[in-house]
């Protein structure tokens, strides 16, 4: 398959979808049905792995998709780092498999692309559902919602490190598979590895301190999967969520002020309960 393109001064930036794929992987087809239906049909996919079976490669074969086999099996920023860099396209969507993608996910984002030339990121809103099927908007989302207001004022994209910081100083209101990465801004870029559920919000810190803009998509085009074997349900279930949510939090306050903001934080994990 070919990669969208983004037209930039003449240059072409092409776009990915990545899947870190693993273990049973029992919603990976529907993700995948979702790429292939994007009216911007011309991006390429690969699910990327450090748990090949049946059930991963069965569902590639089913949608001749390449896989691309990590052998560091280290957890997620090893998952999530193999496939940012499997491709050789410069704009990346490390997209979850257990998540959803609206048709016109890809149209949008490389339209965001090309408005704003400077961009290291593009993201955008979000729902979520469940295995019983789509959810109501909750508290976490509401407030999420409210910091990104907060934060653009209006605007379709921020680029001051303050405004950027702004946006995840008291939380982290980016869903994580809506990002497009700019691979070409930020070539270097990795997950840390010193995170176990808090990765996006650690990279998302670091990229605010990169010369560039976030820019947001304001159209819900991603549906988060949320069931009780999703790492964000198991993170919190044995507390290593609250653990690296004030450890980031940290980073921007106090620690008798970050020590009373999770005590607010805390209330968004009832969000994640199916």
């Amino acid at each position: 398959m070919t990669h969208a393109r983004v037209i930039r001064s003449g240059a072409e930036l092409r776009h990915a979808f990545c899947i870190p794929a693993f273990g049973e992987a029992p919603f990976l087809e529907k993700c995948i049905e979702s790429l292939l239906v994007q009216t911007a049909r011309t991006s390429s996919i690969l699910v990327c792995t450090s748990t090949p079976n049946e059930r991963i490669l069965g569902a590639a074969a089913r949608f001749e998709l390449e896989v691309r086999t990590n052998p560091d099996s280290g957890g997620i920023a090893p998952d999530w780092n193999f496939a940012l860099t499997s491709s050789n396209a410069e704009l990346v969507t490390i997209a979850h498999q257990d998540d959803l993608f609206a048709p016109t996910y890809v149209s949008r984002m490389l339209h965001a692309f090309n408005s704003h030339p400077d961009a290291v990121i593009a993201f955008s809103d979000y729902q979520e559902h469940d295995p019983d099927g789509p959810r109501g908007e909750n508290l976490n989302h509401r407030v999420k919602r409210m910091l990104t207001h907060f934060a653009f004022l209006g605007r379709k994209a921020i680029r001051s490190p303050l405004d950027k910081r702004r946006l995840l100083c008291l939380g982290n209101p980016i869903c994580c598979p809506s990002v497009v990465i700019n691979r070409a801004r930020v070539p270097d870029f990795r997950f840390a590895s010193h995170f176990r559920t808090n990765l996006d919000w650690d990279a998302w810190l670091r990229l605010a301190d990169a010369p560039g803009a976030f820019v947001r998509v304001p159209e819900a085009l991603i549906s988060k999967g949320i069931h009780q074997k999703s790492e964000t349900s198991v993170t919190i279930a044995d507390s290593s969520r609250e653990r690296e949510d004030r450890q980031m939090l940290e980073r921007f306050w106090p620690p008798p002020l970050a020590a009373l903001l999770m005590k607010a934080y805390r209330l968004s994990y009832r969000g994640n309960r199916v």
